[in-house]
């Protein structure tokens, strides 16, 4: 199992990071090796909705996740279905940084197992690997997002 935490500072109220976040729909433009993304009903109680990743990280694979909001204070998700993945949970929890409301506090959780024998020491090289150009992709989208 992979697994990995981070936090990092966004810039942007906690209102507009939670909102640029949650446009799923989004993110291939913004997140690397993401190539489509498709939002769907929700399936789970509770869920706002789902969302079918695609993805192009060496093959193309898929995963749907059903969504989770609280907001504007965290996002949270569980694995519906994959070709790949047997599990994928994970969430992002925000807080305002400062008295100013420029600056959100976010930590994003992710914990991922494969299907088949695929070594964790690749997947978490992977992971981590991608996170920065993950972040830097976010706090586009948020920024973006203040002019929509």
């Amino acid at each position: 199992m992979a697994s990995l935490e981070t936090e990092t500072t966004f810039n942007g109220s906690l209102e507009l990071v939670f909102e640029g976040i949650k446009k799923y729909d989004k993110y291939p433009k913004y997140l690397p090796g993401v190539t489509r993304i498709d939002v769907l009903p929700p399936k789970e109680k509770g869920s706002v909705c789902q969302v079918r990743y695609e993805l192009n990280i060496v093959k193309t694979f898929f995963y749907v996740l059903n969504m989770f909001e609280d907001g504007p204070k965290k996002i949270w998700w569980t694995l519906d279905d994959s070709n790949i993945l047997k599990s994928n949970n994970g969430s992002w929890t925000f807080k305002q940084k400062g008295k100013e409301k420029t600056q959100t506090h976010a930590v994003y959780k992710l914990d991922i197992k494969f299907k088949g024998l695929i070594p964790s020491v690749i997947t978490d090289q992977v992971a981590k690997a991608n996170l920065p150009l993950m972040m830097t992709g976010f706090q586009k989208l948020i920024d973006d997002s203040q002019g929509a």
